[in-house]
């Protein structure tokens, strides 16, 4: 069902915006995650970069809507796949800086990657069923209460 666990990583597309903000997110010296960060970092470098209006369909990147399969499970999962600061719903959401997340972004559908769990003790198979629906990034929406209480 799934590829060896020799097979050469599969190549990855990402969109400019998505390279962007998740570059700053690797550098951000707020960044929890150091061994999260260098892994992203490796997927960044390896990536082919794409223009919006020449994005390929099918690909997965920042708020997809992504349907996958781990391992040889029976069943597949469907999350939306987004930029770490705009997690709100941790059990529909899959962060971009977790494993699985680094793992996703800019495959197609058909496509499967390895990669550890967060413990890193476990090797773990994604992959990409289908790509669906794909909401537009607006960064992160300052909350306007936080704003008004700075202004006071």
């Amino acid at each position: 069902m799934f590829a060896s666990s020799h097979s050469p990583l599969p190549p990855i597309t990402l969109a400019m915006s998505d390279y962007v903000r998740l570059m700053r997110e690797v550098w951000s010296p707020s960044r929890p995650d150091e061994k999260a960060g260098r892994k992203l970092l490796f997927e960044l470098t390896r990536a082919r970069i794409a223009p919006a209006d020449g994005f390929p369909e099918g690909t997965v990147r920042l708020n997809s809507r992504v349907t996958y399969r781990l391992d040889d499970e029976p069943r597949a999962r469907t999350h939306l796949l987004v930029h770490p600061d705009d997690l709100r719903w941790p059990g529909a959401e899959i962060s971009a800086l977790s494993p699985l997340g680094i793992a996703l972004i800019g495959l197609r559908e058909g496509d499967e990657h390895r990669f550890r769990s967060e413990c890193g003790r476990q090797l773990h198979r994604v992959r990409v069923e289908r790509v669906g629906l794909q909401f537009p990034d607006f960064g992160v929406i300052p909350d306007p209460d936080e704003e008004e209480e700075e202004e006071n």
